[in-house]
């Protein structure tokens, strides 16, 4: 063997042992034996240490009483309000259900607004309006910036889920995650259980969720086997008020991808932001399940999801946007 080709094998060899990668703009990915890690970058992790929320937990300030944020923070938080308040006009208008979800909820629920600390918005829909709604959304939506795609969660990802966008701020985003008609009532261990099933099954189809190029295609994909293969068996002994169940387009790590029908239905007002938007039925039921005692601090304290990815030119359309709807004050 020539050296070149010796030098070559050699360094194949480390690569498939060890490689370290740009993930995104903030993270590295680093592969070690096929172990894959995320690190946030030296720059970023500097940022963290300087969160001010550590000081309120470390203090045992009361987490309902932290004052919300502040600065680019908060101009990320009143800009994405316009895109939910466009979401809500939309729903309303063609009788699309809708609620907050998830941190969304728990902000609504513990701070009536933002966790201080987040920026995004989560939102649930029905799978039976999540197909149509992007097309519903961009037709009637009254701001040309604003519309709604199918989104890769994370760049090279296998999650795909609908997101209210603005063409000018690439940083602002609404999550909206879809929730299948299961077709009957699990108890908690039964749901734990088929939640097992489910990643396992969604784990199984990683090779070929990873070779679709096309959206549309792999949307539609999720769609067939999240029917043909979670929820068909299920729906044989269809039922009132069965539970509703994640699909399989985000991996979401929670061990319970299942929530009863009457924690979420019937939808009643909840109030974030000082607007009145549409919450669940039993908020705490749900926040209960998921995050646990919701009314203490994280173990982790992230400074949402996109103070660090927006650049100069970016954040002044975002001030822009939030003075013109939500007065905002620097």
């Amino acid at each position: 063997m020539s050296q070149g080709k010796m030098n070559n094998t050699v360094k194949t060899f480390f690569k498939n042992i060890l490689s370290v990668n740009d993930y995104n703009q903030t993270h590295i990915l680093i592969k070690f034996f096929g172990i894959k890690l995320k690190f946030l970058k030296y720059e970023y992790y500097k940022l963290k240490k300087q969160n001010p929320y550590y000081a309120y937990k470390n203090s045992h300030c009361d987490i309902k009483k932290i004052p919300p944020a502040d600065g680019k923070l908060r101009q990320i938080q009143l800009a994405n309000l316009v895109l939910l308040d466009e979401l809500d006009y939309v729903c309303k208008m063609n009788n699309i259900p809708y609620w907050l979800d998830g941190g969304t909820l728990l902000g609504a629920v513990r701070h009536k607004g933002f966790i201080p600390w987040d920026d995004d918005i989560d939102i649930g829909m029905p799978a039976k309006d999540y197909d149509k709604f992007a097309y519903v959304f961009n037709k009637h939506s009254r701001d040309n910036n604003i519309y709604a795609d199918l989104c890769y969660g994370e760049p090279k990802s296998d999650i795909l889920i609908i997101k209210i966008k603005h063409k000018l701020c690439p940083h602002l985003f609404v999550d909206i995650f879809p929730f299948y008609d299961y077709g009957k009532i699990l108890n908690n261990k039964e749901q734990i259980k088929q939640t097992k099933h489910i990643k396992h099954f969604r784990k199984k189809l990683k090779k070929e969720i990873c070779s679709f190029k096309n959206k549309k295609e792999l949307f539609l994909f999720f769609q067939k086997k999240m029917k043909n293969n979670i929820i068909t068996n299920a729906e044989s002994t269809k039922c009132n008020k069965a539970n509703l169940v994640w699909g399989i387009e985000y991996n979401h790590k929670w061990n319970n991808w299942f929530t009863d029908y009457d924690v979420i239905f019937p939808l009643k007002p909840i109030i974030f932001e000082g607007k009145e938007y549409i919450g669940m039925n039993n908020p705490d039921a749900f926040l209960s399940r998921v995050y646990g005692n919701y009314m203490d601090y994280p173990d982790k304290i992230t400074c949402g999801h996109s103070l660090y990815k927006c650049n100069e030119e970016e954040f002044e359309y975002i001030r822009k946007l939030a003075i013109q709807k939500y007065y905002f004050i620097e």
